[in-house]
């Protein structure tokens, strides 16, 4: 049996609109091992840092949620959140190789409230799959961009 280690780091943003957004954690799918490059297996992050994997893919170390500051906003209104995935394939940070790791689902709310500050935090999940290899993948760190849109 081939067994792969895989840390995955980045997955997030580029975020174009008004108020401030800031990053204060990257979605994170933890320490994990493909323990059959052959086979398809997936690993999710909840939004509320609950994890699973199922098929080829192990959880060594979990992972959690991206978690954003949205900032200067309007006080006391609903921010509508939608994302993009601009690319859906993960990269390896420091090897170039074909996309085998890629993120098919983001998990979060559809709207958050601002509070009397027009500040609200907003948690992201996701669920990455991978595809199956007639190779083991490359130990490292893999990433992704990914657009998030506010409106109001």
């Amino acid at each position: 049996m081939t067994k792969a280690l895989i840390y995955i780091l980045s997955v997030l943003l580029s975020v174009p609109g008004y108020g401030a957004i800031t990053l204060n954690s990257d979605l994170n799918f933890g320490k994990i091992i493909v323990a059959s490059p052959h086979q398809i297996g997936s690993v999710t992050v909840s939004p509320t840092g609950a994890t699973s994997s199922s098929g080829s893919i192990h959880v060594i170390q979990k992972g959690h949620p991206a978690e954003l500051l949205l900032e200067d906003f309007p006080v006391g209104v609903y921010l509508n959140v939608t994302t993009y995935l601009l690319n859906d394939q993960l990269n390896h940070t420091s090897q170039s190789t074909a996309g085998h790791l890629g993120i098919t689902a983001l998990h979060h709310v559809d709207r958050v409230y601002t509070d009397r500050f027009g500040r609200a935090r907003l948690v992201i999940g996701g669920t990455m799959q991978s595809q199956p290899l007639a190779h083991a993948y490359l130990d490292g760190n893999y990433q992704t961009t990914v657009s998030l849109e506010i409106s109001y």
